[in-house]
């Protein structure tokens, strides 16, 4: 027996089993499937209308998955759940700390510090990086410039302000 996961299957499920010649419908019966599938599609409608801002960026980090999986709807799906199963909180703490490692390797950038392997610098590079590694500051881009509860305040700001501004929109 296989398992319905949505609601298209379960209207699939029923359509089949009314219309399969096994089971004689009554009138009845296909007034409320006929009910139920409008309520499910004006139900659907208006999900998608209360959450048009959560839709276009959906399509927009799907279709970046889809090309990213070149082509792969399922597992691009996949993922995209994969994306929406953790809390706020999750992507706060990954935000804080992608945009940390860009700004630590901004700051190592400005400083001169090359991204060869050290097995490649000569005597000279690697003396002068020792030197710069002594910067001061080097220690707080690598224990991270920017705290969460700053971060988390930014984003939450930003994000309400991006919600009044384009919930309205089409």
């Amino acid at each position: 027996m296989r398992k319905i996961n949505n609601i298209e299957q379960a209207f699939a499920q029923m359509s089949y089993r009314l219309e399969n010649g096994k089971y004689e419908p009554k009138q009845i019966d296909l007034d409320a499937y006929s009910f139920l599938a409008n309520w499910v599609m004006e139900s659907k409608k208006q999900a998608l209308k209360n959450d048009v801002l959560f839709a276009k960026l959906f399509c927009r980090v799907f279709a970046q998955e889809v090309h990213f999986y070149k082509g792969d709807f399922k597992l691009a799906q996949k993922t995209m759940h994969n994306y929406l199963k953790h809390p706020i909180e999750f992507y706060y703490e990954k935000f804080t700390q992608e945009v940390n490692d860009v700004l630590m390797n901004k700051y190592i950038n400005d400083l001169g510090i090359t991204e060869k392997h050290p097995a490649l610098l000569t005597d000279k590079e690697r003396e002068s990086e020792n030197e710069l590694l002594k910067d001061k500051m080097i220690m707080d881009y690598f224990e991270g410039i920017l705290k969460e509860d700053k971060v988390f305040i930014s984003l939450n700001n930003v994000i309400t302000e991006f919600i009044n501004k384009y919930k309205n929109l089409p």
